[in-house]
C-alpha cells in the first residue's frame, strides 16, 4: 500500500462514522483477521488489556515493516551481520562485492494488520501492562499508556520480538536508582545508552533492524532512535519519535521526546539529556527546526480545509502531528497575500531549499488572498508551491526572507539595479558558480564572472534583491542559498 492510499483510506475513514473503527480494521486484515481476533477473544474479560488491544488493532492499518534485503534468484534472502566484519568499510567491501555477483537489494512493505499473529500481539500487551504504574509511571494515564508504552513499533522498522530482552536488561537500573517520574527514569536509561550505543555509519546499505543495532550498538540517528524507543517502551517510559526538515542545511534529523507531567521533552538518543536538548536545537544557527512534527502510533484525522491534492509527501502521514508549538522557539501564523482569484481552498506547501532543491517542510492553505501557514518557527528563506502531479510542484510565490516574528520581504530581483561583489572560493572545490532566483521563470539563472583570482570571483551584475546561490562543482552537500546584507553574503544557515 502506497501513501496515497493510506490518505484515501484514512479519508473513507473520516467520512465513514456509521462504520466502526475495529470493524474496518478487521476488515482490511484479510486472511489475517482470525489472529486479530483471537487477541480480542484472549482479552475479553479483561477490560483494561481489550481497550488497549483495540487501539492497537483500530489504528494497525496504517502501520509497516520496510523490509529490506539483498535478493537473487535462487538463493535465500540475505540480511548482513554487521557484527561478523572489521569495521564499516568491511561491511561495505562485502555488500558491494554482493551487488557485483548479481545479488540485487530488494525493499517491501508488509502491512501489521495483514502480518501480525497473536502471540506477538498478546505477548507485547502483557509486557507493556507489566510496566504501567511502576513508580515512575504513577501519572501516565492509561491513554498516554496507549500511546507511548504500549505500541510495539517506533517508525518503519521490521518489527522486533526484543521488548522482553530489552526490559530485563534496563529495568534493573531504574528499581534500583527508585526512579519516581519518567523525565527522571528517561534520563537514566539514556545514560546507560551512552555507554551502549554510538552514532557511526555501519556500512550496510539496508535500513537497520533492532535487533542489528542491539547486537553492533551502532547506527545512524534513524536506529539508534528505533532502538532507544524500544527500549525506554520496553521499561515503561511514554516516548515518541520527533522529527524535522532542516531549513538551514542539508536533509533531515529524528530524535526521542518523553512525556512529563503532559509535556514532551526532546533527547538525542544515548547522548544529550531531555533538559538540555531543545536548547541546542535554538542555540545553533544551522539547527533551529522550522517545524518538528512528532509520530504516533495513533492515527490523526486530517484538517477537513486541505484537500488533497495527489501530491506523495511525508507531510500528509495521519501518523504525524504539529509539534513546533513544544518547542523553546516562538512560533507565529505566517499569512502571504496572493493575487490568486481562486476562492476554493487549496492545499499549498511552504517549501525549504534542501539538498540542491525545494522541498516541503509544512502544509498549508489558500485562502481569502493568502496563503497560511501555522505554527512556524524561526528567520528562514522560504518560497510557496502548489502541486502539478503525484510528484511535481509549481511556485507560486517570489521566494520570501521571513523573521522570527512571522514579518517577511519578497526577494523579487531588480533588474534595473545591480550590485557587486566579491566572492571567496577554494581552488580545491572549482568552479563555483553564482546563480539568482529569477522570479519570472521560476529557476535559478547564472549571474557571469567578471574577474577571478585563486581565491576570490568578483560579479558585477547581481539584481539587488535577489535570492542567491554560490554553487561550488566540487561539493555535493551543503550548497546553501542566501542574500546580500551590508556588502555580506549571509546564507540561510547564518540568519
Amino acid at each position: 500500500m502506497k501513501q496515497t492510499t493510506v490518505y484515501i483510506l484514512l479519508l473513507l475513514l473520516t467520512a465513514c462514522q456509521s462504520k466502526d473503527r475495529l470493524d474496518m480494521a478487521l476488515e482490511y486484515a484479510g486472511d489475517n483477521r482470525a489472529e486479530l481476533e483471537k487477541v480480542l477473544e484472549h482479552y475479553r474479560g479483561d477490560e483494561m488489556k481489550y481497550r488497549a488491544a483495540r487501539f492497537l488493532i483500530e489504528n494497525m492499518p496504517y502501520h509497516f515493516s520496510s523490509v529490506e534485503y539483498f535478493w537473487k534468484k535462487g538463493e535465500e534472502p540475505y540480511y548482513p551481520d554487521i557484527t561478523q566484519h572489521e569495521d564499516a568499510s568491511a561491511v561495505s567491501a562485502h555488500c558491494d562485492s554482493l551487488l557485483s555477483c548479481g545479488w540485487t537489494i530488494r525493499q517491501e512493505k508488509l502491512y501489521d494488520i495483514q502480518q501480525i499473529k497473536a502471540t506477538y500481539l498478546i505477548q507485547n500487551i502483557d509486557l507493556a501492562f507489566d510496566v504501567w504504574h511502576k513508580p515512575w509511571d504513577k501519572d501516565v494515564s492509561f491513554d498516554d499508556f496507549c500511546r507511548y508504552i504500549l505500541p510495539y513499533r517506533a517508525q518503519n522498522e521490521v518489527l522486533s520480538s526484543y521488548r522482553e530482552t530489552l526490559m530485563q536488561k534496563y529495568i534493573h537500573l531504574l528499581d534500583s536508582a527508585q526512579a519516581e517520574n519518567t523525565l527522571d527514569a528517561c534520563k537514566l536509561i539514556n545514560k546507560q545508552l551512552n555507554k551502549d550505543i554510538r552514532y557511526k555509519e555501519t556500512g550496510n546499505p539496508l535500513s537497520a533492524t533492532i535487533e542489528e543495532t542491539y547486537r553492533s550498538g551502532i547506527g545512524t540517528c534513524e536506529a539508534l532512535c528505533n532502538y532507544t524507543i524500544s527500549v525506554m517502551r520496553s521499561v515503561g517510559i511514554p516516548v515518541a519519535v520527533q522529527q524535522t526538515t532542516w531549513t538551514r542545511m542539508d536533509r533531515g534529523h529524528v530524535w526521542c521526546a518523553v512525556l512529563y507531567k503532559g509535556q514532551f521533552f526532546d533527547f538525542n538518543p544515548g547522548d544529550i539529556q531531555p533538559d538540555k536538548y531543545q536548547d541546542i536545537l535554538v542555540y545553533y544557527g544551522h539547527l533551529k527546526p522550522a517545524k518538528v512534527y512528532r509520530r504516533n502510533f495513533e492515527v490523526h484525522l486530517p484538517d477537513t480545509r486541505l484537500k488533497d491534492d495527489g501530491y506523495v509527501t511525508y507531510l500528509k502521514n495521519p501518523l504525524l502531528t504539529d509539534a513546533t508549538q513544544g518547542q523553546k522557539q516562538p512560533v507565529y501564523t505566517l499569512k502571504i497575500p496572493t493575487d490568486k482569484k481562486e476562492t476554493n481552498k487549496k492545499t499549498v506547501y511552504l517549501c525549504a531549499f534542501n539538498m540542491c532543491q525545494w522541498v516541503p517542510i509544512a502544509m498549508g492553505i489558500q485562502e481569502d488572498g493568502y496563503f497560511q501557514f501555522n505554527q512556524v518557527a524561526g528567520k528562514n528563506i522560504f518560497i510557496v508551491a502548489e502541486a502539478t502531479g503525484k510528484h511535481s510542484l509549481a511556485y507560486v510565490s517570489a521566494p520570501l526572507l521571513v523573521e522570527k516574528d512571522g514579518s517577511f520581504r519578497f526577494l523579487t530581483p531588480d533588474s534595473t539595479h545591480f550590485i557587486s561583489h566579491t566572492f571567496k572560493s577554494k581552488p580545491e572545490n572549482l568552479p563555483y558558480t553564482l546563480y539568482y532566483w529569477d522570479t519570472s521563470d521560476k529557476t535559478f539563472q547564472t549571474i557571469p564572472c567578471t574577474a577571478s583570482t585563486d581565491t576570490t570571483l568578483y560579479y558585477q551584475q547581481i539584481p539587488d534583491n535577489a535570492l542567491l546561490w554560490y554553487k561550488s562543482g566540487y561539493q555535493k552537500r551543503g550548497q546553501a542559498i542566501g542574500i546580500l546584507i551590508n556588502d555580506e553574503y549571509v546564507t540561510c544557515a547564518q540568519l
